[in-house]
Parts: structure tokens; sequence; C-alpha cells
């Protein structure tokens, strides 16, 4: 005859296996409704990106077109975001002026298929790392090893590195010189220098237009933060003095690059045609936002002469 406590145990032991089997079941159910919200929040916030980056770059093209003298912080598509909204999430948009940084493929006039360095721009961007507080030898191999990332041959500068050491034990990169322009900022931290460098610290007004060799200052949209970057530009080691001079800009933007050139002593020996009272590069920042997801779009666009635009880079985070 079966005692009463078997069978309860046995029961207990039934109804705890169930009950394990049942949780294991929610939870899965619950994970699959979560990855097919996750999918379905995705694909709709991408085409919503999309969209929205394609009105954000119409409007950019009409304000340029509008105003092509000059483009100051004061402009719409500067100052104000663009919103777009649909039942189940918000898109916000912000537009910012990507002109005032150093482009590192400025460095180069590409004839044919060599890469020839600009002394001014070499020097320029020399004379930007030293008011970072960073020593001569690493000034010269950051240079150096940058020249020797885009140039055609392999045969390294004094302070250079080419495919010897990439693809040898001293490198995680394991690859030869890519011998073209910089795509990407990124692409510096393989240089054998970076090592001793701080990346986030010395790249604050550096940047990378991929493909393009073009540099321009809008002397309207610079900002107190671009002191050193302006300050390098014309020699200046006083860099109060600069950001006084940024920080007076009048209240419609200048009219005249000259004017602002003519409060540095030693402007005239520099390339008066990196300045600019407009703007041709513009990041897009969009993000979008619902109860349980968010999406990200980085984009690059760059302006043609015909007013044209091209999408340099764009980036996607969800």
């Amino acid at each position: 005859m079966t005692k009463p406590g078997v069978i309860l145990i046995t029961t207990l032991l039934i109804v705890m296996v169930m009950s394990v089997i049942s949780m294991q079941i929610s939870k899965n159910f619950y994970v699959s409704l979560k990855r097919e919200a996750y999918l379905d929040f995705k694909n709709q916030s991408y085409h919503m990106l999309i969209n929205s980056e394609k009105q954000a770059i119409k409007s950019i093209q009409k304000a340029i077109k509008l105003n092509q003298s000059k483009l100051t912080l004061s402009a719409p598509i500067l100052k104000n975001k663009f919103y777009y909204q649909n039942d189940l999430m918000l898109l916000e948009i912000v537009v910012s002026d990507a002109s005032n940084c150093f482009n590192l493929n400025s460095l180069f006039d590409k004839s044919g298929n060599t890469y020839n360095v600009l002394p001014a721009q070499r020097d320029w961007l020399a004379r930007y790392l030293e008011l970072k507080s960073i020593n001569e030898p690493d000034i010269q191999s950051f240079i150096d090893q940058l020249i020797d990332w885009v140039d055609q041959d392999n045969q390294p500068l004094n302070f250079g590195a080419e495919n010897y050491f990439y693809i040898g034990p001293a490198s995680q990169s394991k690859q030869f010189t890519p011998k073209r322009l910089l795509v990407d900022l990124s692409e510096i931290q393989n240089f054998p220098i970076m090592q001793a460098l701080n990346f986030e610290e010395m790249t604050r007004d550096l940047c990378v237009i991929p493909g393009s060799t073009k540099q321009l200052l809008n002397i309207n949209t610079l900002i107190s933060e671009d002191a050193l970057l302006v300050a390098s530009f014309f020699s200046e080691e006083n860099l109060e003095f600069t950001e006084s001079q940024i920080l007076n800009l009048p209240q419609n933007g200048y009219d005249d690059v000259s004017v602002f050139a003519s409060y540095f002593s030693q402007s005239s020996i520099y390339p008066a045609q990196v300045l600019s009272l407009n703007s041709k590069s513009f990041y897009l920042h969009g993000k979008i936002v619902n109860e349980n997801f968010s999406a990200n779009l980085d984009t690059l666009v760059i302006l043609d002469l015909s007013n044209s635009a091209v999408i340099a880079r764009r980036t996607f985070n969800f």
C-alpha cells in the first residue's frame, strides 16, 4: 500500500518540475516577443532615420542656396532641431557645421597616383600638436607615420612606419599600409606613436573627410573651443587673445575674411583660401527613442559647387 507521504512528495516534485518548465517556456516566449519587437523597431527606425536624413539635407541645401554669401551660428538649420514623430517613436535631428576642424587628408595633394605633402598644411598640423603640448619627436613621428600610411612607396620616413612594422610582431593591426587617403579618424590609432599619445585628447580639432583633401574654416561658425585650431593656423601663441577674437564675432557674422584675419599679426603669410564665410560640410545626428529601444544615425554630408549633396559617411547605432 502506498504511503500518503510518498504520494505527497511525488506530487510536489511533479508540481515543481512543471513550474520550472512553465517558467522556462514563459521566459523563452518573453525573449522571443522582445526580439520580435526589437527587429520591428530596428526596421521602422532605419526607414524613419533615412527619410528624415533626406529631409534634413534638403533643408541644408535650401538654406545654403538662399544664403550663399555666409552661414552663421544663428542660421535656423544650425540653431533649430528637426523633429519627426509617429505613433510609436519620436525622432530628433541636430545639424552642425563640420568645417571647423583640421582635415588630416588636407595634408596631401593628389597628383595622378601620388600624394604630395603640402608644406603649409604640414606646418599647421605641427603647430596644432605643439599647442597641445606634444613634444617635438612625437609630433615628427605622428606626421611621418601619417605620410607613410598614405603615400605609395614602402620606404619609411625618418620617424615613419611602413609595411614591415604593421605586419611585424610589434603591431596588432597585421595589415599593409593602405596607400590611400584616410577614411576614418580611428585609423590613426594604428600608428605606433599613438601608444604614447592620448587619442581623445589630441583629436579634439582633428577630423577626416573621406576621399577629400579640402580644408576650410568657416569664421562665422567658430566657437571658443576652436581657439587652439585658429591660433595654430595663424601661429598665434596667445590662446586667450584668439578666443576673444572668436567671441567678438559680429552679430550678423563677417562679410569679409580679411577683417577677421587682420586681427592676427602674421595672417599675411598663411593661405587665406582656408578661411571661409560659408560651409560645405555638415554633421547630422539623428536620434530615435521609444519606451524600450533607441537608435542613432550620424551622417557626414558634403555639398559640392553645384549644391548637390554627397554622403561621405553614415553610421547607424541600434
